[in-house]
């Protein structure tokens, strides 16, 4: 049987345990490494989310960033180039919230002004209402605006008309004619009325529109809130 050296099977040993070591230190390096790829990974699409977010608002700073990655030989910008062009992006994102602040203010003060308009509107259209049907009572009544009221110093129940002839029956043209006022007055008022509905329906429509362009106002806010947050995170790492 063939005897190996006891120095031979100590050096063994220790260079089985040293590259054990150096597996492990190697397997912590490639983790780092796999670290250090995604944060990159994510600083950039981050990045792109940011220049997306402002590039409606600020093209010129979005050119800017791009000039930056540009510059680089990598195609890529460098730690520094990210941390700038954050810092950029986040004095930006300053002025944006105040922008979107506003517009929401002002949002909000359109839609108190079309609420107390599309009231007023209701309002109309309910006193127009009262009137056409007032009308039409005196229509199926048989009275007109031409009838006179009871004269002072007469019995009660006794009523005397403006036109009436001398045997007591009614001139058939001025009761023809009151008919012909009172249909025009109603349909005046019926044009008065579906105009009024024009009107509120109108109002209606362009108090949704403006909640809407409020709610996206507040989405937009709570938006750049969140990335404001981020933004400082990122910049104060």
């Amino acid at each position: 049987m063939f005897n190996v050296p006891y120095v031979y099977i100590q050096e063994f040993a220790a260079l089985t345990k040293e590259l054990n070591v150096c597996r492990e230190q190697l397997l912590e390096k490639e983790e780092e490494i796999s670290e250090l790829k995604a944060e990159r990974n994510n600083t950039r699409l981050l990045l792109e989310h940011l220049e997306c977010l402002v590039s409606r608002h600020e093209r010129s700073l979005r050119m800017t960033v791009v000039k930056r990655q540009a510059q680089s030989p990598s195609g890529v910008s460098s730690e520094v180039e990210v941390l700038k062009a954050l810092k950029s992006l986040f004095e930006h994102h300053k002025a944006l919230d105040e922008k979107v602040r506003e517009r929401l203010r002002v949002s909000l003060e359109r839609v108190s002004a079309l609420e107390e308009e599309l009231a007023a509107a209701n309002q109309e259209i309910v006193a127009l209402r009262e009137q056409n049907a007032h009308i039409q009572r005196k229509m199926a009544s048989g009275e007109g605006p031409a009838e006179s009221e009871h004269i002072e110093g007469m019995e009660p129940g006794q009523k005397v008309h403006e036109k009436r002839l001398s045997n007591g029956s009614i001139d058939s043209n001025d009761e023809a004619s009151q008919v012909v006022e009172l249909q025009e007055l109603l349909e005046k008022q019926n044009y008065e009325m579906a105009q009024m509905k024009e009107r509120l329906a109108a109002l209606s429509s362009r108090v949704g529109e403006v909640e809407q362009e409020a709610e996206t106002a507040r989405k937009d806010l709570i938006k750049t809130e969140e990335m404001s947050s981020k933004y400082q995170r990122d910049i104060r790492e």
